[in-house]
């Protein structure tokens, strides 16, 4: 079963084409990186899979459910982390989980897991503003995986990360085996850990798709 299905996606950006027709399809449970030079239109693919950017054209299947059409579905049903932090600077760790689980029925449970998946017991009850940019990131990698999201899209996964981290995180999307992770990232050793697919985008087109 596809869990994500991209037909002849475009993006204009002014007179900028950053993705000319881009047509991909990711199972359940598959793992893919997206590799590419800067400009590729990696985070731009994944924006727009995360409903979080409308295409110019194409067709975006999420979940079995129309990107363009039930945005709001397909954001409670999967997990991100981007460039930008979703967390509030005026909660705690802890309370910017409460916050975003309540929309999704989480648990005290489902809080210490995420927080011991990210190793952030010392800072669960510290104000995100107070936080590094890295343990900023380990905050927000927490709040994707809450509820055990059956779709993941990771961008740019290890930036920030100290290499501990990033070797534990790489371990954790190893085990995983019913979840569908597509990540972006500079560091294509550490997606290799987990990945058995690799994408390469070059100027907003597919250029290469291989198992690995």
């Amino acid at each position: 079963m596809s869990v994500v299905e991209l037909r002849e996606v475009t993006k204009d950006f002014g007179h900028i084409r950053a993705l000319k027709g881009v047509t991909l399809s990711f199972k359940r449970g598959e793992k893919a990186s997206l590799l590419g030079p800067n400009g590729a239109g990696k985070s731009t693919l994944l924006k727009i899979i995360a409903t979080q950017m409308v295409p110019s054209s194409g067709e975006i299947t999420v979940l079995d459910l129309d990107a363009l059409k039930e945005r709001e579905e397909v954001k409670r049903r999967i997990g991100v982390v981007g460039h930008r932090s979703f967390l509030y600077d005026e909660l705690t760790v802890l309370e910017n989980l409460r916050f975003y689980g309540s929309f999704i029925g989480s648990t005290p449970d489902d809080y210490d897991r995420v927080i011991n998946v990210t190793n952030l017991e010392r800072w669960r009850d510290v104000k995100t503003s107070h936080l590094s940019f890295g343990l900023r990131k380990r905050g927000d990698i927490s709040r994707a995986l809450l509820g055990n999201p059956e779709l993941l899209l990771l961008d740019e996964f290890f930036s920030g990360l100290d290499r501990e981290t990033s070797a534990a995180l790489s371990k954790y999307m190893n085990d995983l085996t019913e979840q569908t992770v597509l990540v972006s990232s500079h560091s294509p050793e550490l997606v290799q850990g987990f990945c058995d697919r690799a994408v390469h985008l070059r100027a907003g087109l597919v250029e290469k798709d291989v198992a690995i």
